[in-house]
């Protein structure tokens, strides 16, 4: 695949034994611990994770215009914000989510789609903690497949099982042959709920270049164009963390012309969810969390 994603993995770090230490940590102690011993690790990662740190400070310096002091500085609190988001994570695993709270604006949204018949689409993004509303919010209406990132660790893919399978979510993990959106397919024609990343180019080389602040890059057309085909609503939905435990979802109705060809509906629909995302992610600048040369 020549894509994005080869550019940055995404992995969660750590090995074995620190992801297993983690859990075993938070079973006994406040994940606020945690955040103390990531603010002595962040410098190391801002020193040798070379790329990862220049993407970060080039996404502030291209999309708002920052200068280089300004620009290190809040890539420093974006490492920072990242490193809780991934400790939110490890606590929850450990046991500890009911100590999560949510505040979800357009909630209406997924409720009157959850009550019909049909299928929809929800896609998010790698901004803020999107896969954090799996663990957290439980619903029994319908059954939604979640595209996931196949890569991880063993420990961390049991963990995502068994929260998902509590929320009557099913992780989809990506291949590089496609099936995945055979299996997306059944789902939306079965009247049931498909969730895939949407700012990311995975396999497809279908995409679409959009302005996003002061600059351009490429966004992927695909989802859009699976709801497009199949005819189904689609609802944008993102998460941000606000505070130590609370995040804030917010979620949006994608609407597209309707005498217009698949196609030209699939692309006006990834327009739309593109300034959904640059409105929100100029809101919480320092979580953005695609650490590699984003921006054209």
């Amino acid at each position: 695949m020549n894509t994005q994603s080869k550019n940055w993995k995404g992995v969660t770090g750590g090995g074995y034994f620190g992801q297993k230490s983690l859990i075993f940590l938070f079973k006994h102690c406040d994940v606020t611990i945690g955040y103390f011993f990531m603010y002595l690790v962040i410098p190391f990662y801002l020193i040798f994770g070379k790329k990862a740190r220049n993407a970060a400070i080039s996404y502030f310096q291209k999309v708002y215009g920052y200068g280089k002091i300004k620009s290190f500085f809040l890539s420093w609190k974006t490492y920072n914000t990242f490193g809780k988001v991934m400790l939110d994570r490890f606590s929850i695993f450990s046991g500890q989510k009911h100590k999560f709270k949510t505040e979800i604006i357009g909630i209406e949204n997924f409720n009157t789609l959850c009550s019909g018949q049909e299928g929809f689409m929800m896609v998010g993004s790698h901004t803020g903690n999107f896969e954090i509303c799996g663990y957290l919010l439980h619903q029994d209406i319908k059954k939604i497949y979640a595209l996931v990132f196949g890569g991880e660790s063993q420990l961390l893919t049991v963990q995502r099982f068994s929260q998902f399978s509590q929320n009557n979510i099913e992780m989809l993990a990506v291949k590089d042959d496609m099936s995945h959106l055979f299996t997306i397919n059944q789902a939306l024609e079965n009247g049931d709920i498909a969730v895939m990343p949407a700012d990311r180019i995975f396999g497809s080389q279908k995409s679409i270049t959009c302005s996003f602040g002061k600059a351009n890059a490429k966004f992927p057309v695909g989802p859009f164009a699976v709801a497009a085909i199949r005819k189904v609503p689609v609802l944008a939905v993102f998460v941000y963390k606000i505070s130590t435990r609370k995040y804030k979802i917010y979620v949006n109705r994608i609407e597209c012309t309707t005498d217009i060809s698949p196609k030209k509906q699939a692309e006006e629909m990834a327009e739309k969810y593109v300034k959904l995302l640059e409105k929100y992610v100029a809101q919480y600048k320092c979580q953005w969390f695609n650490f590699y040369d984003f921006f054209n």
